[in-house]
């Protein structure tokens, strides 16, 4: 075996729960050659793997925005780009139209897929040699490395590996007195959100146990929320907007990283660091981490997670409300 393309486009946390595939295929044929294809918006998070050779960035995102000349010569750049190499096999993960696309214009001896129950569009199935299915109850990264098991036709058995290498990040606004808490409030979908009286309940208690509340932020109107949150505690940071490689550093320094269910979060608990996951809608079993003892799921399923039940992981007393 001497070289593999993995597919895997978006979204954040779909890619963090893939990447341990490249471990393990680097365990199972050590002189293995990895690339990885994904949308530009995410291409900062496999650039970070020492064991990926090639990240070939496609921006397809901008599509849905507009039609831009950048965005076509970007797509023709990354065609170019995926026929440079002759691929023993392309592990199409992300089972979309685009993905199956990308992956033909490939030069490969045989392209994988996941099966038609998996598929975003079931189309895409007539790009692919072969389908393995892996069990659908799997949680999300344990899925994906029993998928590439699957394909290349071994077991998994290690604890997963992100494999991440961070520069080191230290910005001048970072406390440097006292101990400081990630809170990642933002994600995809409404539904998804905790409320906003919760997140200052929560910041007041960390005020109160002498604790920075660190608010990151990608968006404009993500800014506005985090300033409005930040406004329950003086000692509340809305910092700067940061690189993806600077928030997965400062994940690896915080005592704590709290989180709705967005990729950062489970970024924070593929990281093996100590994490509380804030679950409303979705189902945590889907998603949580069982090899990671530092990380805590509450909620989901409808049931929305109260702020008490997160103060009682950090051992941290409510505040007490005048």
């Amino acid at each position: 075996m001497k070289s593999i393309l993995i597919a895997k486009l978006t979204s954040l946390g779909d890619i963090i729960f893939a990447l341990p595939m490249v471990d393990d295929l680097q365990r199972q044929f050590p002189e293995v050659q990895i690339d990885w294809l994904v949308d530009a918006q995410f291409a900062e998070l496999p650039a970070m793997h020492s064991g990926i050779r090639r990240v070939i960035s496609v921006p397809l995102r901008g599509f849905k925005k507009r039609t831009h000349k950048a965005n076509l010569q970007g797509v023709f750049a990354a065609v170019k780009q995926l026929r440079m190499e002759q691929y023993d096999v392309v592990l199409d993960c992300h089972g979309m139209i685009k993905s199956a696309l990308l992956s033909k214009a490939a030069h490969a001896d045989a392209i994988i897929g996941p099966p038609d129950a998996r598929l975003g569009e079931a189309i895409a199935r007539y790009a692919y040699d072969r389908q393995v299915m892996p069990d659908s109850q799997l949680p999300g990264t344990e899925w994906y490395r029993a998928f590439a098991g699957l394909a290349m036709n071994y077991d998994v058995h290690d604890a997963p590996s992100l494999g991440l290498k961070t520069p080191s990040f230290t910005p001048d606004w970072l406390p440097t007195q006292q101990p400081f808490v990630l809170c990642f409030h933002a994600a995809s979908k409404a539904e998804k959100q905790w409320p906003m009286a919760y997140w200052a309940q929560l910041l007041q208690a960390l005020e109160q146990a002498g604790i920075t509340a660190i608010l990151p932020w990608g968006s404009e109107h993500e800014h506005q929320v985090a300033q409005q949150i930040a406004a329950a505690s003086t000692l509340a940071v809305v910092p700067p907007r940061m690189s993806l490689s600077q928030i997965t550093s400062l994940i690896q320094r915080a005592d704590w990283s709290i989180g709705v269910d967005t990729g950062l979060t489970h970024l924070a608990e593929s990281l093996h660091c100590h994490s509380v996951a804030l679950y409303t809608q979705t189902d945590a079993k889907s998603y949580h981490p069982d090899w990671n003892v530092h990380a805590y799921s509450l909620g989901g399923g409808g049931v929305i997670p109260l702020p008490e039940q997160v103060l009682a992981i950090l051992g941290i007393a409510p505040c007490r409300m005048n």
